[in-house]
């Protein structure tokens, strides 16, 4: 099963156009502000990336055959993976960091797959609390581990420009199989708090 929506091509020219309309309406009118000439199609470009995502099929992950079939059971740790995302209910930055964890089986995935995954899932209108679960739900797909645990950290512009006006972060965790609970789980959290964070 894929995340991809086939919403058909986007119409740069037409959103460019509603773009002019609803700056129009706000007031913003390049006639008064010579720096807004040209606003309408650089927004509606930068959202056409920003929001690419919504259209590109999941990208395949690196993976190669486990050291000793994973019986090992030790757990691998990818820490501090940068991500921006836009918030989907104001359509402002949301940023931050990637940790993840995982207890290979018998796959293990390339360092940079995590990045790519989660990149195609923030490259959307999106929440955090989703966002974590879907780079999870991608990750145990591709992966099959023994456990798993994602988080993320990140700062979220919506709640700093508007509404209170106050600097915090969000911290959104999901996790499965040996990394729900227990001695594993803990030594994972341990070597994560060893980040420094």
């Amino acid at each position: 099963m894929t995340d991809h929506d086939d919403r058909g091509s986007a119409d740069p020219q037409a959103a460019q156009r509603a773009f002019e309309d609803l700056m129009g309406h706000l007031g913003l009118d390049a006639g008064h502000d010579p720096q807004l000439e040209g606003t309408a199609q650089r927004v509606t470009a930068l959202w056409a990336d920003l929001f690419s995502g919504l259209r590109a099929p999941e990208p395949a992950m690196s993976v190669f055959e486990a050291e000793d079939g994973g019986g090992g059971g030790e757990p691998v740790v990818i820490r501090d993976i940068p991500f921006y995302s836009m918030c989907a209910h104001h359509l402002l930055p949301f940023f931050g960091t990637f940790n993840v964890a995982y207890v290979p089986d018998l796959k293990v995935g390339g360092v940079g797959s995590f990045a790519r995954v989660i990149r195609h899932y923030a490259m959307r209108p999106q929440v955090q609390e989703r966002l974590v679960e879907q780079v999870a739900d991608h990750l145990s797909r591709a992966l099959s581990p023994k456990g798993l645990y994602v988080m993320s950290q990140a700062r979220h512009l919506c709640m700093e420009m508007r509404g209170e006006k106050i600097k915090g972060g969000l911290v959104c965790a999901a996790s499965t199989g040996v990394l729900k609970e227990g001695p594993m789980r803990a030594e994972v959290l341990g070597l994560l708090r060893g980040s420094g964070r």
